[in-house]
Parts: structure tokens; C-alpha cells; sequence
């Protein structure tokens, strides 16, 4: 019994050894396999992305920069929407005042206060026969809403679909980095709200002390148009919707605890009357909202996977038409090509200046790690950083080109928003809104720090914030983890 047990008791001198070696070897081959299939795993995830697409000659020949402006005033009124309770009272607003259908397009849809106020509201306009459809990018779609019961109680509604845009897919790898990255409303023909929030405490109401500063568009259209930006939009969503890696996303049982989510969504939706009034009355559109010349949607292609820069190439085309521009964006992340159309426009004599979170206070470690990293080939660029210091982390994408042109939504100066996420951004003549944000750079200006002749220059209003020796550690080992994709993203020899 020992010998068939325990074989290697019986075995002696050579053939021990032999018997060892051998199984030594399959060890380590099997340890070189399951390193090789991770590195093969990681491989599939970033090599579909390496190689940077350019756009195509035919995009390049029917974009037309003057276009986007116009010297009469035009059908679509817009309202500046820079504070994050009257962002979600103008979403319950909208949504109560929905006759037929509402569309909602989010990257980020959570189960918390402000994400269950939603859902009552969408529930509600359901139950009164309006049509809602949602679309939820796949990463929120595995973490937030493929396991919710809320979610669930809101898909069983007849009137309600949702679909998850990319499903997260682990055996698919090439496919993950692939997200949707749009967020807007649209509510009937006639209205639609577009910009940076997601759905959540962080963007939406006053529930959490960590909040994130955002700014979005209200349009409202006064007569219809078939070439309006909110026909472009719903277009847009169609061909999103239609994918066919846009999947159903369905309520798989009415458990005890789906039926009392229903339940308390209803009952939630009572409750806002009693904390948002004014979202129950009548509101003046015409009143709240300003003249405008002219709304264009702009958008990159809307396939799951390595993309076009139409983004980045439409916004830089808009950039030509000014002498002077102001740039908010989260995190600055650029690879070579972007560093070139920087570097152009400084050629051109067009000033830019970039306000962008200081270090200590952003909340992307990526964004902020190549930041560290890369600043002087930014500044070399020609233009000029403020690394900009506020209460909350400043999330806002928006691009200000001489005092009429305005551009908003969700685009972040980035590779990942130049080559691979579905991004949205309104193109805007119009010029009060243009000094609207306009003065309010000029604030955050002064709560900034920028680099000068060699050395920081301090706004007035700048409160320095030290990074904790935890987050200086982090940074440290971050940077030099980044290392291999410096090469990649650093500027061309003429930038460097």
C-alpha cells in the first residue's frame, strides 16, 4: 500500500534523481506557459490600440470649419448648466415633462440617491406610456447595473428597455478598452441636455462632499429642424442603439427584493415632489435659455474598437479659426500626433492656454502620473498650463475659441478619448455663452498655478495642497511603471 502510495520510497539512486528532474522541469514549463498566456492576455488588450489611426480623406474633405458658425440666429436656444443640483433638477424637469419618448445615454449609472431619483422619475414617465430607452457603457454595466436589484425592478417595466453598449467580455480582450463615453438626454423633439455628468451622487444633487465640478448644455428647440444638433443626436443614438454590440439588458427574475426595489422607486418619486417643487411646475424655456447662431453635434465613430481621431481632428480644425483659445480639460495625456496639432498651432501664432487640475487635487492617477511626467514636452508645446486648484476635482471638457465658438461635452484632451471611446461635443456660436465661461476661466485662473519664465507663478486665490507621503509614494512607483509608453506618447523630435 506504501509503495502504491508513496512511489518515490521505493525508488532508488538514479531513478529518483532522474524521476525529480524531470517533474522540476514540467513545473517550471508550466509556470513559463501561465506567464506567457498573461502577457499574451495583456498583449490582446493594448496592441489593437498601438497603431494610431488617421482620418480619412473623405471626413477630412466635407469638414468645413466655417460651417459651424452662422451670422443669423438659428432655431436652437441653449441655458449653461454649471452647478450639480440644477443639473439634476433640469433631468427630473425634462423627464416630467416627457409626452412621448425619453433617451438616456450615460457611461456611468450607479444605484445611489441620485441614480435611484432618476430611475423613479424614468419609472414614473413609463407608467404614463412614454417611452424610455437607456444605454449604459459595459463597464458600468458589470459593476453597477448587471447585479442591481434596481436596475433589474427598472428593466422589467413594459415601457422601459435598456441596453448595455460593449458588454464586458473577458474572453474578448481586444474588445474592453472600447467604452461609451457619451452622456445626454434627450426628451421628445424637443429638448436634450449634453455634457460630462454621469449619473451619480458625484454630478448629480448635493449628497456627497465629494463631488466633481462639471458643466453641460441645455438645447432647446424652438422650431423643428431636420438639420438641428437634437436630429443629429437622435440620429447619432439610432446607430448606437442599433449595434450590434448594444445588448438587451432584462430583468432574469422578480425576486422578493426586485419587487421591493419597484416598490421604493415609486415611493421615491412622491418624495421628490416634496424636495424639488419647482421640477412638478411649469418652467419658461424660452426665458431660461439664450439666442444662439448656431448648435453642431460633433462626435467620433461609434465602433468597439480603434478609432478615427474625428474628435480631436474636428476640434483642431475649430482651433484654426481663432487667434485664442481656452481649454478645460480633466488630465492632458497625448501622444505624438497630438503634440504635433498642439505644436501647429503655436506656428499659426494662436494662443492657448490649458486649465487642468493640479496634481494634488486630481482624480485620475493615470492622467495625473503622465502629467508629472510629461509637462515640459506640454509646455513646449507653446501653450500655456494652469494647473488649476478648487474645492473638488474639476471634470469640465470644454474649448473656448476667440469670444464666439464654444465647444462642451465630453471629451477629455486624452488617447483614450482621442482613439478609443465614443465621445460627444456640442460646437456652440454663440457669444454670451462664450463670456459666460469665459469669465468664469478667468476665476479659476487666479485659483491656479502656472509655469513661467522657469518658475510657478501663484493665482491669488491659489491654496497649495501637499500630496501625502502615501500619494507621493504612489506617484513615484506609478511614473516609473509608465515608463514603457513614454516612448510611444512623447513628442516628435521637432516638438522635444
Amino acid at each position: 500500500i506504501r509503495d502504491r502510495k508513496y512511489p518515490y520510497y521505493t525508488m532508488k539512486g538514479k531513478d529518483m534523481q532522474e524521476k525529480i528532474s524531470f517533474l522540476g522541469k514540467f513545473h517550471f514549463t508550466w509556470k513559463k506557459v501561465l506567464f506567457s498566456l498573461v502577457l499574451l492576455y495583456i498583449a490582446a488588450l493594448v496592441i489593437p490600440y498601438i497603431p494610431h489611426k488617421k482620418v480619412k480623406e473623405d471626413f477630412k474633405h466635407s469638414f468645413k470649419a466655417m460651417n459651424f458658425y452662422s451670422p443669423i440666429a438659428g432655431t436652437e436656444r441653449i441655458a449653461y448648466i454649471n452647478d450639480n443640483t440644477d443639473a439634476l433638477k433640469y433631468r427630473l424637469r425634462m423627464i416630467e415633462e416627457a409626452q412621448k419618448e425619453i433617451i438616456l445615454s450615460t457611461f456611468d449609472f450607479n444605484d445611489d440617491r441620485a441614480g435611484r431619483e432618476l430611475l423613479s422619475s424614468l419609472i414614473h414617465a413609463a407608467d404614463r406610456g412614454v417611452s424610455v430607452r437607456l444605454i449604459i457603457d459595459g463597464t458600468s454595466g458589470f459593476l453597477d447595473v448587471r447585479t442591481s436589484p434596481w436596475f433589474q425592478a427598472a428593466a422589467s417595466h413594459k415601457n422601459l428597455e435598456i441596453r448595455i453598449y460593449n458588454p464586458i467580455n473577458f474572453l474578448k480582450p481586444w474588445k474592453m478598452q472600447a467604452r461609451l463615453h457619451d452622456k445626454y438626454m434627450i426628451v421628445d423633439e424637443k429638448m436634450f441636455l449634453l455634457g460630462g455628468r454621469n449619473s451619480n451622487n458625484l454630478f448629480l444633487g448635493d449628497y456627497t462632499s465629494a463631488q466633481n465640478i462639471d458643466r453641460e448644455l441645455f438645447v432647446y428647440e424652438t422650431t423643428k429642424d431636420e438639420h438641428s444638433s437634437l436630429y443629429q443626436l437622435r440620429s447619432y443614438f439610432e446607430n448606437i442603439w442599433a449595434l450590434k454590440d448594444s445588448k438587451n439588458f432584462s430583468c432574469r427574475k422578480m425576486t422578493d427584493k426586485v419587487k421591493s426595489c419597484d416598490v421604493k422607486l415609486k415611493k421615491q418619486y412622491d418624495k421628490l415632489a416634496e424636495q424639488y417643487p419647482s421640477t412638478r411646475e411649469e418652467w419658461d424655456w424660452e426665458a431660461l435659455t439664450l439666442e444662439t447662431n448656431k448648435v453642431s453635434l460633433l462626435s467620433n465613430p461609434i465602433n468597439t474598437g480603434n478609432k478615427e481621431p474625428q474628435m480631436w481632428y474636428s476640434i483642431h480644425q475649430l482651433l484654426m479659426t481663432g487667434k485664442q483659445a481656452t481649454i478645460y480639460t480633466p488630465y492632458i495625456i497625448c501622444g505624438k500626433e497630438m503634440y504635433d496639432d498642439l505644436t501647429t498651432l503655436k506656428e499659426k501664432d494662436i494662443s492657448v492656454e490649458i486649465i487642468t487640475n493640479d496634481v494634488a487635487k486630481g482624480a485620475n492617477p493615470w492622467g495625473c502620473t503622465d502629467y508629472l511626467n510629461q509637462k515640459k514636452n506640454i509646455w513646449a508645446t507653446g501653450a500655456k498650463v494652469y494647473e488649476y486648484m478648487a474645492p473638488h476635482s474639476c471634470h469640465t471638457k470644454a474649448v473656448m475659441i476667440d469670444d464666439r465658438m464654444t465647444i462642451l461635452g465630453s471629451y477629455n484632451l486624452d488617447m483614450r478619448s482621442t482613439y478609443q471611446d465614443t465621445e460627444l461635443m456640442l460646437a456652440v456660436d454663440c457669444p454670451e455663452l462664450n463670456a459666460l465661461i469665459r469669465k468664469e476661466a478667468e476665476h479659476d485662473k487666479t485659483c491656479s498655478k502656472v509655469m513661467e519664465n522657469g518658475t510657478y507663478q501663484y493665482g491669488e486665490n491659489y491654496k497649495e495642497k501637499k500630496l501625502s507621503v502615501g500619494k507621493k509614494l504612489f506617484y513615484a512607483v506609478l511614473r516609473v511603471v509608465v515608463i514603457p509608453c513614454l516612448l510611444y506618447t512623447s513628442p516628435s523630435p521637432r516638438d522635444a
